[in-house]
């Protein structure tokens, strides 16, 4: 199959306005162990559920540790495995002062890219999953790519070999994932040019339809 020929419905996608609900309840563990965390999510939880969106996250840009906080709510709805969250919590201002140092610097390359890794990589839960949500909502680029999500459902897309145009990633898994996440990048990004558009269209697309198109055989006439 081709991304290319679902351009209508990948341009017309509501990306933006994706929303997920998460419980506050779901955070009550991470609040009795990290203080400050229960005053943010008091302002932030008007009631017991909060729904967000995409673009409440982008609004949010100015807050790096807001940011963070809300993309984790929206990625994670049912909460984190084990102990991932309130270990990313006990090491937030490095993860902030990391995204910080990333976004003051013009053209970042793929130096950049390993040292960020190098950091996080002492820090447990903050995996590639995790950080890619955090690059993407940031507007953080490398090599003037827009950063995008890479989970294992996209990961799983890839190595199903559904889409032509990501040929180069059929090798693909979750353990060589990071090392081909800049590759998935560029080749996002060329995508979204030719079908004048955003990468997130294209990420909204594979999340969604990537697994779920079966295209039909073709009927022969004898």
């Amino acid at each position: 199959m081709k991304i290319v020929n679902y351009k209508t419905l990948i341009l017309s996608l509501p990306v933006r306005q994706q929303c997920f609900k998460t419980k506050r309840d779901t955070w009550s563990k991470a609040e009795r162990q990290i203080l400050w965390l229960a005053d943010f999510n008091k302002i932030l939880f008007e009631k017991e559920t909060l729904t967000i969106s995409r673009q409440d996250i982008f609004n949010t840009n100015d807050s790096i540790r807001e940011t963070i906080l809300k993309t984790i709510y929206w990625g994670y709805t049912g909460g984190m495995r084990g102990n991932h969250f309130i270990n990313i919590l006990k090491n937030i201002p490095l993860i902030e002062s990391t995204f910080k140092e990333l976004k003051s610097k013009s053209q970042l390359t793929n130096n950049d890219f390993e040292d960020m890794t190098k950091v996080f990589k002492d820090i447990p839960g903050l995996g590639l999953s995790t950080y890619s949500k955090l690059l993407y909502f940031l507007n953080i680029r490398f090599n003037n790519n827009p950063a995008l999500i890479l989970d294992q459902r996209l990961i799983d897309v890839f190595a199903n070999k559904h889409f032509e145009e990501y040929s180069e990633l059929v090798r693909i898994n979750y353990g060589n994932a990071e090392k081909k996440f800049l590759e998935y990048l560029m080749i996002s990004n060329k995508i979204a040019i030719q079908l004048n558009t955003q990468g997130e269209n294209i990420e909204q697309f594979l999340f969604i339809f990537g697994n779920n198109l079966k295209v039909p055989s073709p009927i022969h006439i004898h």
